[in-house]
């Protein structure tokens, strides 16, 4: 009897270990560290801004979200994102393909330069709180770029 609890008992350990393994993670991503289709559905939307015309998008940075959350425009283009910390901490706007690892203080402003993909999407981000779903993307339209 007292094998049979150790080898149940042993199985049990494996199972718990395997599911610790399978769980978790972090959000999907393609080759480049951008953010899947699938994985931007985990952003705390604040919706989309055609920003194809202007070259720059204000971008507000809140408890937890992006506004716009998803900017679109032309494949290939450069923009200029004018970043507003209207919360109370400190919070970031990174986009790993580009480099890009920009804190910004409450109640301060920022600028940064990035360039939309040639199709499809790419991720940005603020560091501290990702995994809260502070997270958004550059959506490179149909139309031909730059």
């Amino acid at each position: 009897m007292r094998g049979r609890t150790m080898v149940v008992a042993a199985l049990a350990a494996a199972l718990i270990l395997t599911a610790a393994a399978c769980g978790g993670g972090d959000y999907s991503s393609d080759s480049g560290g951008g953010t899947t289709a699938a994985s931007v559905k985990t952003s705390n939307d604040h919706g989309s801004k055609d920003v194809s015309e202007m070259g720059s998008v204000e971008m507000e940075m809140d408890e937890l979200y992006f506004e716009p959350t998803v900017p679109e425009g032309k494949a290939g283009q450069t923009l200029e994102v004018e970043l507003e910390n209207e919360g109370t901490e400190e919070h970031n706007f990174s986009v790993d393909d580009q480099g890009v690892d920009h804190d910004v203080e409450a109640g301060e402003k920022a600028t940064v330069k990035v360039k939309l993909p040639q199709s499809g999407t790419v991720s940005f981000y603020c560091k501290y709180h990702r995994s809260e779903g502070m997270t958004g993307s550059l959506q490179a339209s149909a139309s031909s770029g730059y």
